[in-house]
């Protein structure tokens, strides 16, 4: 009877090892599945700082149009003028070449 139940117990001690090694290796994989996570999450952050310094870029760069438009809409406001007083004096010219028969 003891033979059978050393060998018995050197059984469970044989299956109890083999089950820890078995957690000690999932638990390695856990580890390493962390590690690709905590590299791949330091990946995103680097370019999500990247991508919010060309927002702040960006941002900077409409401010500067914002306060610029209303000066660029006057100026095209002056230019749509001075085109409508030049075609008013083409106009006229012609018309008065046509009057007079010159043209």
């Amino acid at each position: 009877m003891s033979t059978t139940s050393s060998t018995e117990i050197q059984q469970l001690k044989e299956f109890i090892s083999d089950r820890f090694n078995q957690l000690d290796q999932k638990v390695d994989e856990v580890k390493q599945d962390l590690k690709d996570l905590s590299n791949k999450v330091e990946s995103i952050d680097k370019r999500l700082a990247i991508v919010e310094t060309k927002v702040d870029s960006m941002e900077k760069r409409l401010v500067t149009v914002e306060s610029k438009l209303p000066d660029i809409s006057e100026k095209f406001g002056e230019l749509k003028n001075w085109r409508q007083i030049a075609l008013i004096i083409i106009a006229a010219v012609l018309g008065w070449f046509a009057r007079s028969g010159r043209l």
